[in-house]
């Protein structure tokens, strides 16, 4: 049916050929043609009936004891005799004015200053102990010192 002029109207084609099924897909040579688009976002499915437990507070871990051996009492008393015997060794002591500055007019020093040094205890009475029979430190209450010679090792205030 031809329209106004010769033209033809909405819809009719005089030839078109009916296809059924899809168009086919363009021969593919190889190589990349076009731009490669990302997948689309998907959002997270929202499922009514999942979900996280709360988080809970947990106490913080406890520390761990420091772990030194256990030693029979006469291996710890000799260890702890021969380091302070080092400490007022007259090779230790023509070096560390630390300990000379603990001294008093007669070069005594606390035993609560000497158990605060590193290597040793903070049991005074294992200290005291300990000191009975060396032949470099001598002790009196609680102090300690050089004998023999600790008037050489006086600082001069």
């Amino acid at each position: 049916m031809a329209g106004f002029h010769g033209q033809q109207g909405f819809h009719q084609r005089r030839h078109a050929h009916r296809q059924w099924g899809p168009t086919p897909t363009p021969p593919h040579y190889g190589g990349f043609s076009g731009y490669a688009l990302p997948p689309p976002y998907l959002s997270p499915i929202y499922q009514p009936g999942w979900s996280y437990p709360p988080p809970q507070l947990m106490p913080p871990a406890p520390s761990p004891r420091p772990s030194t051996p256990h030693l029979g009492t006469e291996i710890v008393t000799h260890l702890l005799r021969t380091q302070i015997e080092y400490y007022f060794s007259e090779d230790n002591l023509a070096r560390n004015l630390h300990l000379k500055l603990q001294m008093d007019e007669e070069g005594w020093v606390s035993v609560h200053t000497i158990a605060g040094f590193p290597r040793l205890t903070n049991d005074v009475g294992l200290i005291l102990r300990s000191l009975q029979p060396s032949p470099t430190v001598e002790v009196m209450g609680g102090k300690m010192r050089r004998r023999g010679t600790w008037w050489k090792w006086l600082i001069r205030r």
